[in-house]
């Protein structure tokens, strides 16, 4: 069927992108201290994706807007590809470090692959699946993402090498472009003929917190996206620090976070936001994501940890979905790919901050860690009870009120 053709493809995409992500992210550590680079440049290199995804997310979801979404979306698909190739070759160049940073920031510039992912499956999903769709689609391919890449790039740079884990995350890259390339027909989007131009498409972002109904789910977004980046980037050094893990236990264990948002993602999620519906998914997400973390601050011995992977993969994997529906239901038709866009460049500003935060954390009272994660999921829980729920089931609204 035509929806299986188009779902498909794009689920390569977003698995591949998260897969490159996740194979990557744990390594940056150990792939910077074999080029004989300080322990300080770790946090910079891992911000220096996220600022210029934050930069190019808003300006490639308008363009998606205005031109389609099948040649961005091949267009970012082949930075990641090139990031890649690039991060593999980099312990063979001169100033190798230089090479790193140069080969996420490409990376981070053509970062528009989740952005537009999101844009075409609101385009082609009926308004009463999409959570269930972006479940499937954007939740198991974060599941799978997660489960896969840590364990992966441990086993494969343990016996092969950091840059060949590099080139693996591109093979799967171009197999992400084939895919777009020979599947994936372009969708009957609205288009945003008023996109403005140059400069001025930043101003979007500012724009959509202007919209009432926007304004309070970018907030729960931004503070749902926080916590789950600290943890995600520093959770590795935690478990080092604090339990002795090594990089293969730290893989492991974010494996089975993994494993396990992918049976939330593939078998739960429908059923509770049929029961539940969006409004309430999100806030159950959110209040056990909280639980989740609060408890890290007490964990002492490994055990312990499957408590906290169960209610914050749990948590992560009912609110995001739901809350991506609930702002793709609140978004204009024609500008989905901006809110989309703005939404991308939001979760890249948590990238920025996240390791910087947590970092910081570690370094002076890692126990923190939890406690902070806890306390902004809290926030984010908050503020998401001031926000109405919408009938469910309803059409897409035909206009947003301008605060």
């Amino acid at each position: 069927m035509p929806i299986n053709k188009r779902l498909i493809p794009i689920f390569i995409v977003v698995f591949v992108d998260i897969l490159g992500f996740s194979i990557i992210l744990p390594l940056l550590p150990f792939y910077a201290s074999q080029l004989n680079a300080p322990d300080t440049s770790v946090g910079p290199l891992i911000a220096s994706y996220s600022l210029c995804q934050f930069l190019a997310a808003p300006l490639l979801g308008n363009l998606s807007d205005t031109y389609g979404r099948r040649p961005v979306l091949l267009y970012s698909q082949f930075g990641s590809f090139l990031g890649f190739i690039l991060l593999g070759l980099a312990i063979h160049l001169p100033h190798p470090l230089v090479w790193l940073f140069a080969g996420r920031m490409i990376d981070g510039l053509s970062g528009g692959n989740l952005t537009v992912a999101q844009a075409y499956i609101s385009d082609i999903a009926e308004p009463r699946d999409r959570a269930k769709t972006f479940g499937m689609i954007i939740g198991v391919s974060f599941g799978l993402g997660f489960t896969i890449g840590p364990g992966l790039g441990a086993i494969i740079s343990s016996r092969f090498g950091y840059d060949i884990t590099a080139y693996l995350a591109a093979c799967f890259s171009l197999t992400s472009i084939i895919a777009t390339f020979r599947l994936l027909p372009e969708t009957h989007h609205k288009r945003d003929e008023s996109r403005p131009r140059g400069l001025a498409m930043y101003t979007r972002v500012v724009d959509y917190l202007r919209i009432a109904e926007l304004r309070p789910l970018l907030a729960v977004f931004f503070f749902l996206s926080l916590p789950f980046t600290i943890y995600t980037t520093m959770f590795a050094l935690f478990a080092k620090n604090q339990l002795d893990f090594d990089v293969k236990q730290a893989g492991y264990f974010l494996a089975l976070v993994g494993l396990l948002g992918v049976v939330w993602q593939g078998v739960l999620i429908g059923p509770v936001v049929k029961r539940f519906g969006e409004y309430k998914s999100l806030m159950i997400g959110l209040i056990a994501s909280a639980a989740g973390l609060y408890y890290l601050a007490a964990v002492d011995i490994w055990w312990k940890l499957i408590f906290v992977a169960i209610l914050f993969s749990f948590g992560h994997s009912v609110s995001r979905p739901s809350l991506t529906s609930i702002i793709a239901q609140a978004a204009p038709p024609n500008r989905r790919g901006g809110v989309f866009g703005a939404m991308t460049s939001i979760e890249s500003l948590t990238r920025i901050i996240g390791p910087v935060l947590g970092g910081w954390i570690i370094t002076t009272q890692p126990r923190w860690l939890g406690w902070v994660g806890g306390a902004l999921f809290t926030v984010s829980a908050l503020i998401g009870a001031t926000v109405r729920a919408s009938e469910e089931g309803s059409a897409e609204p035909q206009s947003s009120q301008e605060a």
